[in-house]
């Protein structure tokens, strides 16, 4: 008697050990102002170009701000965020379409400061920086 209350008991606490599920995935940490490797890999096989990366997982990257407070947004020469490859300047937002999804590591946005800071004047718009492999 005393074996099949041991082994019924053993059963009820291993119950729900078994029921848990061993390979869950861990969640990805998301970082607002980084697109990470880990993140651009979940979807690599749905978009074909850099462009389509922040436009799916971080369109506020493209959104343009600040340029009011100064008046460019009136005159036109306000351009929004500049695109930065491997720490060489490649111009506007435009010029994220014309690199392939495939060769992208990790992605960036810069703020207006942030930006200027490091790599000059003209970066009103704050900066993408694309990191490639």
């Amino acid at each position: 008697m005393r074996l099949v209350l041991t082994v019924a008991l053993i059963s009820l606490l291993a119950a729900p050990l078994a029921a848990q599920e061993p390979t869950a995935k861990p969640k990805i940490k998301r970082q607002a102002n980084l697109i990470s490797n880990e993140e651009i890999d979940q979807v690599r096989g749905e978009v074909n170009d850099a462009y389509q990366i922040v436009q799916r997982l971080r369109p506020q990257f493209l959104r343009t701000r600040g340029a009011s407070s100064l008046g460019n947004s009136a005159a036109g020469d306000y351009k929004g965020p500049r695109v930065i490859v491997d720490g060489s300047p490649r111009g506007e937002v435009s010029a994220l379409s014309q690199i392939t999804a495939m060769t992208v590591k990790e992605i960036r946005y810069l703020s207006s400061g942030d930006a200027t800071t490091q790599y000059g004047t003209g970066y009103d718009g704050g900066a993408i920086v694309v990191t490639t492999r």
